[in-house]
């Protein structure tokens, strides 16, 4: 493996590093009894685990075949994410015809045990890091800071490496927050989640995740509220210190960990920075957006939103929608953030002078879809996720429940005619459009949305955030 290249790093990082990872699984003295209840519950659950579903093993050609199948499924899961990023509609709108790749990495301070600290430098790879931490590997990082494109590209590389070795796990990524009945247990919640996204029988993956030959990637950890928080990293640590240890890697906000009581016992960590001036510089040149630096490069407070690998790219699209003049008056981080999102909504929408559905209604969608996922804590949708909980009043679920009953004393198939019956009422109460699939796919080619299999997600968490923010 190549060697990598040191350079100082912080000592706060340092300090604060150490501190955490020499924590362990240790806690404060004082803990809330609901939190510690919660604890015992999972505890409990992730005791007897699998004890309903024991692992029996499968011949190596079975195993062989489900296992290119899922790497298959999980690289080209990967590729679409990253075709349908803000990214790659900053390198399609400035370079239609050459598609010139150019990729910003920000700053990133690794620390490995109390003995190696230093700064990723360009030519190194995070799997490097990987390696050295014994594939055991924390990633942190502001919101949009880019956490989920390094983990992405991780995964990109384990999926290289488990196609040359057969012995290598496969890696897959896992969002945190789709875990939403804490009494399942964490590894009964992945067997399910690799059948749904994936299609793999749950006592193949099972069998996988008994023998270390899952590489779990886990993003959305500090989307979580903080019992929650608590609850999955005690989880985590259960599921790392099983006879036959797994590799993990764990995304999630350098805040939100800080304040968790418990801490997972690994042996390294990656801090992803804010981008330089010279980055943003760098960056925007090349997306000939010369004119938008020229704007910036003197106001600290717009600097300090481009910092943002997210809002960076949203301003490099959005820019003939931003009036700096009325930006630059904002002094709330909040409204200036506010002010980007605003911008790139009006420039995505208004990419056809004539067109159906009108910008205000499909504004107006998807607010109301990121209004449901935000109640219901979720990063992913499909059309099966439509529940009898969206309806608003009162007189729609009446409405819903006469219906039910009505057409299913008439028609075979009751849950296809609940469902029908639900996105009916939903429509005519202008919630949603009648050809719902077909507004996803529009949302998605306006960089809305992405879409891996059926399933859907805003492009980032903070843009679903700021929709469900929208009257």
């Amino acid at each position: 493996m190549p060697k990598l290249s040191f350079t100082p790093i912080s000592t706060a990082f340092v300090n604060i590093c150490n501190y955490l990872l020499s924590l362990g699984m240790t806690s404060g003295r004082k803990r809330h009894r609901r939190i510690g209840a919660d604890v015992r519950v999972a505890n409990r659950q992730e005791e007897y685990r699998f004890k309903s579903c024991p692992s029996v093993p499968i011949s190596e050609k079975e195993s062989s075949r489900y296992r290119q199948q899922l790497l298959a499924a999980v690289g080209k899961e990967i590729a679409l994410l990253q075709q349908q990023s803000l990214h790659a509609a900053v390198v399609a709108n400035f370079f239609p015809e050459q598609q010139q790749q150019f990729l910003i990495r920000p700053d990133i301070e690794v620390i490995i045990g109390k003995a190696q600290r230093f700064r990723l430098q360009p030519e190194d790879s995070i799997v490097q890091v990987f390696d050295k931490c014994g594939g055991k590997l924390l990633i942190f990082g502001g919101a949009g800071a880019g956490k989920t494109t390094l983990l992405q590209q991780l995964a990109l590389d384990l999926c290289a490496r488990a196609l040359e070795n057969p012995l290598a796990p496969v890696p897959v990524m896992f969002h945190l927050s789709s875990w939403r009945n804490k009494e399942i247990a964490l590894a009964a919640w992945l067997v399910t989640e690799i059948q749904s996204k994936y299609g793999i029988r749950p006592d193949v993956s099972h069998y996988w995740l008994e023998n270390a030959q899952i590489l779990p990637l886990f993003d959305g950890l500090d989307e979580l509220e903080i019992d929650s928080q608590e609850i999955c990293i005690q989880a985590l640590a259960r599921l790392i210190s099983n006879p036959k240890p797994l590799q993990f890697v764990v995304c999630t906000r350098w805040s939100d960990y800080c304040n968790c009581r418990f801490k997972l016992h690994l042996h390294g960590a990656v801090l992803l920075r804010p981008l330089s001036d010279t980055q943003i510089r760098e960056y925007l040149l090349t997306a000939k957006s010369r004119e938008l630096w020229y704007n910036i490069e003197h106001q600290p407070q717009l600097l300090a939103v481009a910092r943002t690998p997210l809002f960076l790219s949203m301003m490099t699209l959005a820019y003939e929608e931003i009036l700096i003049h009325s930006w630059k008056r904002l002094t709330e981080k909040k409204d200036l953030c506010d002010y980007v999102f605003n911008a790139y909504i009006r420039r995505q929408l208004g990419r056809e002078i004539r067109q159906k559905p009108t910008p205000d209604k499909i504004r107006y969608w998807l607010s109301w879809l990121a209004k449901r996922m935000e109640e219901e804590n979720r990063v992913e949708f499909s059309l099966e996720n439509i529940q009898p909980s969206w309806l608003q009043t009162r007189a729609q679920q009446r409405l819903y429940r006469i219906g039910t009953m009505l057409l299913g004393g008439f028609l075979p198939g009751l849950a296809f005619i609940r469902h029908f019956w639900l996105r009916f009422i939903l429509w005519r109460s202008g919630y949603i459009p009648w050809n719902y699939r077909r507004f996803l796919k529009l949302a998605t080619q306006r960089v809305f949305l992405q879409k891996t299999g059926e399933r859907y997600r805003f492009v980032h968490r903070l843009l679903q955030s700021h929709f469900a923010q929208l009257p």
